[in-house]
């Protein structure tokens, strides 16, 4: 068979496995063989030349990291040196000691403020002050802090518990100024503590110190950090001066406030959030060499060296961008990755010209089989050579001759399978319609006759039968049908005996589905003569938990019509059907045991109120508006009548006690549908018009009511319960008291007597002949 079928465009996929070709393959496999080593001793070169640029990093930024360490070393040590003996200075003693009466015009004071004076002339000193044992400034040369008491301020308590000079950290002056302090105690010529020496200095003093050890290296940058990670010197970003590396916790942020090294601001707004150095910062001592993103600005991360100041617990940290120093490695790379290109482009020319040779058979045999995938299997490979490529060509036309063939027989099974598998699923499609249409019936005719119906008219089926087994298990009856007959046959209450007449018959006995393919040759089918075009017929159990409570029965009036995978399709239906009845039958029988209930509930209401100790006690109560009194009963017979429906009663005539016309509304109270009580509203004006607001209030009072009642008449019955039971114990208790009989007998009779007021209570013992008796 030959099938003319148009060129088409190959999709995406298959160019692309197109490409992969064997001649690819090769060169690829070339290329692969002539790089591999290449690469290799490229790339160990690479990792030499780098590890020798970070080996050199290391050592080159741990050498500054300790330099500048060092230099603000120096700074600080000469800085306290300094301090210390200008805290030695006699006129600074003898002006602290003098009572404050004299101080203001001493010649003392004169000649410390002049030397406080000179001494505040060095560079980026801020001011020099005198302050006394309890923090009062007593001169400053920054005049503004003369007589303030610096007596909180984080140097105080530091000078006076030690007795070396001392330098604080970087800590805010204002919201805008950043300063350090170093001071030092005054002593007297007997050695005693008569003050303070305070130099304040400003904190780019740490900058310039830093800036003079690192020199002119634009890409260096250096951090000072005191022991909470806080910066107090930044070379590339001042303005981080006083933010932590990250967020502190609260001890630790409430410390760095309290001691004026953060502003009163939100944690978050005073950090840089680098996690990475933190983390490092934390095993610097055994760890002084690490990477680390520092600079948030500059891409990559940089090589950072940590070192430690000897006469302060603050920590240097040392970087440069670890992409400056393997800018020789990125040229290493280039240049290797330039030969290896050159190097592959000669391997792949010389590996195309060996490959085509080999692999022009092969593609020319694809493009045959692409052919024939496309239906053109007129075309052959061509098999004029002998070696293995022409044995593959032989064979492949050999396959194309045989694969013709088998396809042409396979047509006709497709076809055949196609027409069954699309009845067979219109047959599922229509089960399923007809399974959610049935499942919501409850009614148990209508659910037999509307399945009949629509299996019939769905599916187009002759007749559609549904049997039921009666009580006694002897027939099968039918109980609905759809067909021309189905009236007739309904009318004469047609049946079939269980086990013995038709398919129907044996299904119901056996449980199992059975098929008449041709009524004229089945055994087991009867000629039915209400349905004489019957010429095929299939059966299907109807069972309910395992027991076959009926049959559902298809005729068609053509031979051959069912098949054993309709038994399949058909038997779900049944399955659906059964599911459904069994679902009517369990709605009728809670139906039938509701109303049971109902009625019950209502007569047992209604019996317990009619015979309650305490209904007969207040028929009636009125409030007039100051007090509740007891009224007689005086409804109608009809107005009760009416209030049975449980809705309010409106009476525009007079029918209160005082016989005075008015508009009264009667609300029946209700319990278990049954009038337990009324509640009355009266309006004086015979012609109110009772609202909805008022009718829905005074519904729910009384159906609260009517529930209070019914829990107190209970609670009063459970009451009226255990006093009985409670005094039948205590006379029992009495009674198994006593041991002679005739104390037992008078204990009995008088405390029954006791309880059953007004009664003769007789007790004998004995024969006829015998008796004794007490009373």
């Amino acid at each position: 068979m030959t099938q003319s079928i148009p060129e088409q465009t190959p999709n995406p996929l298959e160019r692309r496995n197109r490409r992969v070709t064997l001649q690819t393959r090769l060169v690829s496999i070339m290329l692969l063989i002539a790089l591999v080593p290449l690469i290799i001793t490229s790339w160990r070169n690479i990792v030499q030349t780098r590890q020798a640029l970070i080996n050199g990093a290391e050592t080159s930024l741990i050498s500054g990291a300790q330099q500048t360490a060092n230099g603000l070393d120096a700074f600080v040590e000469e800085t306290l040196t300094s301090v210390q003996i200008e805290a030695q200075y006699p006129d600074f003693a003898a002006f602290l000691q003098l009572s404050p009466a004299l101080r203001a015009f001493s010649l003392e004071k004169r000649h410390s403020s002049e030397l406080l004076n000179k001494l505040s002339q060095r560079e980026d000193v801020i001011s020099y002050a005198l302050v006394d044992p309890d923090g009062n400034v007593l001169l400053d040369t920054e005049i503004s802090a003369s007589g303030l008491n610096e007596s909180n301020e984080v140097y105080f308590p530091q000078v006076g518990l030690s007795d070396q000079p001392i330098a604080t950290a970087v800590m805010y002056s204002n919201e805008s100024t950043t300063i350090i302090n170093f001071a030092s105690k005054i002593l007297n010529n007997k050695g005693v503590y008569v003050g303070i020496l305070r130099v304040k200095y400003d904190a780019s003093v740490l900058q310039s110190v830093i800036a003079e050890s690192v020199g002119e290296s634009p890409d260096v940058s250096v951090l000072l950090l005191d022991q909470l990670n806080i910066r107090m010197a930044d070379t590339q970003y001042p303005e981080n001066i006083l933010r932590s590396i990250v967020p502190l916790t609260q001890a630790d942020y409430q410390l760095a406030v309290d001691t004026k090294r953060f502003l009163n601001l939100p944690r978050e707004e005073q950090t840089t959030h680098l996690d990475a150095l933190d983390k490092a910062l934390g095993t610097a001592s055994t760890q002084p060499f690490f990477t680390a993103e520092i600079s948030p600005n500059t891409p990559g991360d940089d090589s950072i060296a940590v070192a430690f100041m000897q006469t302060q617990p603050w920590t240097v940290t040392y970087s440069r961008p670890t992409s400056i120093f393997l800018a020789d490695v990125k040229n290493q790379i280039n240049l290797n990755i330039l030969f290896v290109i050159l190097t592959a482009s000669a391997v792949a020319i010389l590996a195309t010209l060996i490959s085509r040779a080999l692999t022009n058979p092969l593609i020319a045999l694809a493009q045959a089989a692409n052919s024939i995938a496309q239906g053109d299997f007129k075309v052959r490979a061509d098999a004029r050579t002998s070696d293995e490529i022409g044995m593959l060509a032989a064979a492949f036309n050999s396959m194309a001759d045989q694969l013709q063939t088998t396809l042409q027989g396979l047509e006709g099974r497709i076809y055949e399978r196609t027409a069954d598998l699309q009845q067979n699923t219109l047959q599922l499609e229509t089960i399923a319609d007809v399974a959610r249409e049935i499942a919501i019936i409850r009614d148990m005719n209508t659910l037999l006759n509307v399945s009949a119906n629509l299996i019939r008219e769905r599916l187009d089926y002759y007749h559609v039968g549904i049997f039921l087994v009666d009580q006694s298990g002897e027939y099968a009856v039918l109980r609905a049908a759809s067909s021309i007959a189905a009236e007739e046959m309904l009318a004469q209450n047609y049946k079939l005996k269980v086990g013995q007449k038709g398919l129907v018959g044996n299904v119901t006995r056996t449980g199992d589905a059975t098929i008449a393919l041709d009524v004229g040759k089945d055994a087991i089918h009867f000629e039915n003569p209400y349905l004489p075009e019957t010429r095929s017929e299939i059966a299907l159990p109807l069972r309910n938990r395992s027991i076959t409570i009926g049959a559902l029965d298809i005729q068609a009036h053509v031979p051959n019509a069912f098949g054993p995978r309709d038994i399949q399709t058909l038997q779900i239906l049944a399955d659906q059907l059964s599911a459904a009845i069994e679902n009517a039958q369990l709605a009728l029988k809670v139906e039938e045991t509701m109303r049971e209930l109902t009625v019950a509930s209502r007569a047992q209401a209604q019996r317990t109120w009619q015979t309650s100790p305490s209904g007969d006690k207040f028929p009636a109560y009125e409030y007039d508006g100051l007090r509740v009194i007891a009224v007689s009963h005086n409804l109608s017979p009809d107005l009760l009548k009416q209030l049975e429906g449980g809705k309010p009663v409106i009476v525009r005539k007079g029918i209160s006690h005082d016989g005075r016309d008015q508009s009264t509304m009667m609300i029946p109270l209700m319990l278990l549908n049954q009038v337990i009580g009324v509640i009355g509203l009266e309006q004086e004006d015979p012609e109110h018009i009772w609202t909805d607001e008022e009718i829905a209030i005074a519904q729910a009072a009384a159906n609260r009511a009517a529930l209070t009642l019914e829990n107190a008449r209970l609670l009063e019955e459970s009451q009226r319960r255990a006093m009985r039971e409670q005094t039948i114990s205590n006379i029992s208790a009495k009674i198994g008291a006593g041991t002679e009989i005739e104390l037992i007998l008078k204990t009995a009779i008088r405390e029954l007597g006791s309880q059953i007021s007004g009664a003769q209570i007789l007790v004998e013992l004995g024969s006829d002949d015998t008796v004794s008796s007490s009373g």
